[in-house]
């Protein structure tokens, strides 16, 4: 008996040992984050911020109650929502199945079948017999989990459905960011249209001013015809900005997912960013954790080893427990009497003795953790990058906002000065609209640089998560 035992302890270690996973098939990439965080000491700072900020719905400390609404309209009703909605509901019925193969497989059956028998069937060897059974029952099969695929499946689910989930949040944090943006460039643009009726006033005025010097005899006609042409192209210009402002109102109405008539309830916005969100004056890298893209790349790069651990797991043998039991009759019989009670029990082992199939599934899973670290890698490298840019735009760009409001102080000086010597006749008009046309490239300038800070701060919120905040933990566990 021992000696049985000792050969079927060899013959298991054996079965065990060719069926084990080929240790050939590995992986390849690992994460960088710490790398990259290494070469970027100018967002470092001993300074750490609250882990709420940015806090989420941050716009609403922007006191717009239109862009709120706007905000609230497009969580309920955008393709890319529903999209995202669709996406969790399927992680869901992911993590559903794998569950279900915690549980036994039951089904019940039942039927009646009328049949008559040829003589090579019939024991007798008489043939046209004629037979009516009935059956009843019940069949029940369970997987035994000896390797723990089943559990690794259920975690990967699992952690498939949190990495859906913190996609459905990055894309309301997508979403609102890209209506903060469009909002705020349609305030800058009736900024910028605000500038061309200012400016068409004033060649107007420059064209009223020519015409009374031409009935004094004090000009000549070209130089009314100069003044005229532009107030038209002064024209053409506030026109052009009009045009601005209805696309933007389009834009708007196409991200909040409702149709083009959004675009016509949409009023001058009365937002103003740059009181309001107070960002910090140094960004420690550990900010990076708000972003949900990342949260969410971990994720998928824990359901990815665990997929591989379940493609290992195959390669092992299989233990399954098969059990019926029912009552079958035929004619005349007692239906639940003691002749007809049918029931049976017993396991199976299965045992893979061609793996090629399962080698490939192992590559494939093994490719797909490699692709899962180097888009984790890809996306905390674009972060970093995301972040710096916003970092450096932002500080240059209050830097360019001095000198642009000098540069419009004192162009609004000397347009004032000039327009007064050529309307006493003094001056030419050739310096009045020369100093008129810096004035507003001046003012443009000024304009766009508020909208280019303005831009700037939403980029580093989004590049900073938004105002996500993950508060899951990162251990799954199946009792």
């Amino acid at each position: 008996m021992l000696k049985l035992a000792k050969v079927t302890t060899y013959v298991s270690l054996c079965l065990l040992y060719g069926c084990a996973p080929p240790s050939s098939i590995k992986t390849h990439n690992t994460l960088a984050d710490k790398l990259i965080a290494a070469h970027a000491s100018s967002l470092e700072t001993k300074r750490l911020y609250s882990a709420n900020w940015p806090t989420q719905s941050w716009w609403l400390s922007l006191e717009d109650t239109q862009l709120n609404e706007l905000i609230a309209q497009a969580l309920k009703h955008s393709p890319d929502i529903q999209l995202a909605n669709a996406k969790l509901e399927k992680a869901s019925a992911f993590v559903m199945a794998a569950d279900s193969k915690f549980d036994p497989a039951i089904s019940a059956n039942a039927g009646a079948t009328r049949s008559r028998l040829s003589r090579s069937e019939d024991y007798t060897y008489q043939g046209s017999q004629y037979g009516t059974l009935y059956n009843l029952g019940l069949n029940m099969s369970y997987s035994f989990d000896l390797w723990g695929g089943n559990k690794a499946a259920w975690i990967a689910s699992v952690n498939g459905q949190k990495a859906a989930v913190i996609d459905h949040q990055s894309a309301k944090i997508n979403l609102s960011s890209a209506i903060i943006r469009t909002y705020i460039k349609l305030a800058n643009a009736y900024s910028l249209e605000d500038l061309a009726k200012e400016d068409l006033k004033r060649t107007q005025r420059i064209v009223g001013i020519t015409q009374k010097l031409l009935s004094s005899g004090l000009t000549s006609d070209d130089r009314l015809y100069t003044a005229q042409s532009n107030e038209a192209s002064s024209k053409q210009k506030l026109k052009q900005r009009i045009l601005t402002v209805q696309l933007l109102k389009n834009a708007l109405a196409t991200l909040i997912g409702q149709g083009p008539d959004i675009a016509q309830k949409i009023h001058r916005p009365s937002i103003h960013m740059g009181s309001k969100l107070n960002l910090p004056q140094q960004l420690p890298a550990n900010l990076m954790s708000h972003r949900p893209d990342i949260v969410a790349a971990k994720w998928r790069i824990e359901a990815a080893s665990k997929n591989i651990k379940v493609a290992k797991t195959r390669f092992y043998p299989n233990v399954n427990l098969n059990a019926s039991a029912g009552f079958k009759a035929v004619l005349g019989d007692s239906m639940f009497g003691e002749p007809s009670r049918s029931w049976s029990v017993g396991p199976a082992i299965s045992l893979p003795l061609f793996s090629k199939g399962l080698k490939a599934n192992l590559i494939d899973q093994t490719a797909s953790y490699d692709a899962a670290v180097a888009q984790y890698n890809k996306t905390i490298s674009k972060a970093f990058g995301d972040i710096t840019d916003s970092v450096l735009t932002i500080k240059s760009v209050k830097r360019q906002l001095k000198d642009a409001l000098q540069s419009v102080l004192l162009a609004s000086k000397s347009y004032d000065i000039t327009e007064k010597r050529y309307q006493s006749g003094v001056g030419s008009q050739l310096e009045v609209l020369l100093i008129e046309n810096q004035l507003l490239q001046a003012e443009s300038a000024l304009t766009l640089l508020k909208n280019q800070q303005q831009e700037q701060q939403v980029a580093l919120i989004e590049a900073l998560g938004g105002g996500f905040w993950d508060g899951q933990t990162a251990t799954v566990s199946k009792n």
